[in-house]
């Protein structure tokens, strides 16, 4: 009898372990990294306006959504987040906006970027600034918008837009100052936002030679191939891109303007993300399928 009784329970010891290893399969892993889920992002949004009950749908169906926190509700970001999509919000971290009338009322001189004029960059099509990252107070009033914006909000990570500026608008001597305030300021957001997720939008440069281990995701506009299918200064870039995703799991998320298919076909060919955005750097409109 009491051989048939150890027998029972060592049944019930065994039963009961293999239901519970069962059930902890089917529940989410709470040691992924915010590495990881960008590795396996499929369908991800860019989109920087106002949501509704629709929006809010698409968005729980996306692994990634980056908005502008000031014009996106925040139900819609935390319904999205409780589905597991990860949301990035913007920064505009090489320029200043004038639209954004709370932030900009707070700039100094000494915050935009002057060339040896002394003449200020604006930019007519965004009604922009640009902007000098050298500027203790500039870098201060980022940090505090950051902590408004992405943080009080909960929001996944902070997506930092225009650091390609540093490359396309300023003179060769003057890009490594800036470079280095450009990594001196998201050594900040680390250190002081508890290892925030950081991407950034362009700036391949910036990446390769200062930023890459501290950003988990890089923005690729326009990877449309009739602008980069046939280029070899593209196609260099998109080489060293894979090796630093290689080196420091920094993922390449793609858009493209045109050739939708063969745009797709190169960046998958590449194992980047593709987006296909029609209206270009345009990023107001939530286009149904």
């Amino acid at each position: 009898m009491r051989k048939i009784y150890i027998i029972i329970l060592t049944v019930l010891f065994i039963s009961t372990c293999l239901l519970l290893n069962n059930n902890v399969n089917e529940l989410p892993n709470p040691s992924t990294t915010i590495k990881e889920k960008l590795a396996a992002v499929e369908d991800y949004k860019y989109y920087l306006d106002k949501g509704n009950n629709t929006i809010g749908q698409e968005m729980q169906k996306m692994d990634l959504v980056i908005v502008e926190p000031i014009e996106m509700q925040q139900p819609y970001i935390e319904a999205a987040q409780e589905k597991g999509t990860l949301i990035f919000g913007y920064i505009n971290a090489m320029e200043a906006d004038k639209w954004n009338e709370a932030f900009y009322q707070q700039l100094q001189e000494i915050d935009f970027y002057k060339d040896e004029y002394g003449e200020k960059m604006y930019f007519a099509e965004w009604d922009s600034y640009l902007m000098d990252m050298t500027s203790a107070h500039y870098q201060n009033l980022l940090l505090q918008e950051i902590q408004k914006q992405i943080v009080h909000k909960g929001l996944d990570g902070v997506f930092l837009d225009t650091v390609g500026n540093i490359d396309s608008f300023l003179p060769p001597k003057e890009q490594g100052q800036q470079n280095q305030a450009m990594l001196t300021f998201i050594k900040k957001i680390k250190q002081q936002f508890n290892g925030l997720s950081v991407a950034q939008n362009w700036g391949f440069q910036t990446l390769a030679e200062y930023t890459a281990p501290y950003i988990d995701f890089i923005m690729w506009e326009n990877f449309s191939y009739d602008v980069v299918g046939e280029d070899d200064w593209s196609l260099d870039k998109m080489n060293k891109l894979k090796q630093l995703r290689e080196k420091f799991g920094t993922q390449v998320m793609t858009i493209g303007f045109n050739r939708e298919t063969q745009s797709r076909v190169l960046a998958e060919k590449h194992h980047f993300k593709f987006l296909y955005n029609p209206a270009g750097s345009y990023y107001n409109s939530w286009k149904i399928d």
